[in-house]
């Protein structure tokens, strides 16, 4: 996936409400985008070229469109072996 920044951007602090974390949007990014109270957007964890931490959120309401490439379900979690040794002459 290639990102092409737009010309704006903002710091936003992330708050706490009880147990749950939020963080805010340029009140003119959400007016330019059309947003609304209580819309949903989808938001997904990645990496820049950088190994960085980054947030994607999509603000047109539709979830990302997976590639061809990509595969649909999750890889499984390696599995373990776990070995109990018991002592017989208990």
């Amino acid at each position: 996936m290639k990102i092409k920044f737009q010309n704006i951007g903002w710091k936003s602090k992330v708050m706490q409400k009880r147990v749950t974390l939020s963080i805010s949007i340029n009140k003119l990014v959400a007016t330019g985008c059309s947003l609304e109270k209580c819309q949903t957007l989808y938001c997904y964890l990645a990496e820049d070229e950088n190994k960085r931490p980054i947030m994607i959120s999509y603000l047109d309401g539709k979830p990302r469109q997976i590639p061809t490439s990509e595969p649909l379900v999750p890889t499984p979690p390696k599995a373990y072996a776990v070995v109990i040794a018991i002592d017989e002459n208990k």
